[in-house]
C-alpha cells in the first residue's frame, strides 16, 4: 500500500500554477481579510455561547450582517480566482493540444 501511495505522489502528473505578482498580492490580501473575518466569527460565535439569543442587541445584529456581507465578498473573490485558475488550465490545455 505505501508504494502504491509514493507512486502516485510522486510520480503523478503535476501541475504548476504560477501567478503574477498582482494576484500574487490580492491573494495575501484576502488571506489576511480572511483571517479577520475568522477572528470576528470567533468572537461572535463566544457571545452567542455565552448569552441567550433574544438577548442580543441591534448592534450586535449589525455586526452579524457586516460579517455577512465580508463573508460574500470574500467568497465572491475566491470565486474571481478560482475561474482565473480555470481559464488558466484550459489555455494550457488547449495549448498542449495544438
Amino acid at each position: 500500500m505505501s508504494d502504491y501511495i509514493r507512486v502516485r505522489i510522486f510520480n503523478s502528473n503535476r501541475k504548476v500554477i504560477t501567478f503574477d505578482e498582482e494576484a500574487t498580492i490580492q491573494i495575501l490580501r484576502l488571506d489576511y481579510e480572511l483571517n479577520k473575518i475568522g477572528v470576528n466569527l470567533n468572537q461572535i460565535a463566544k457571545k452567542i455561547n455565552a448569552q441567550d439569543v433574544y438577548q442580543f442587541t441591534s448592534a450586535d445584529r449589525e455586526v452579524f450582517k457586516q460579517v455577512l456581507q465580508e463573508l460574500k465578498n470574500c467568497f465572491s473573490a475566491l470565486q474571481k480566482y478560482a475561474d482565473r485558475i480555470d481559464h488558466s488550465r484550459q489555455f494550457i490545455s488547449d495549448k498542449n493540444k495544438g
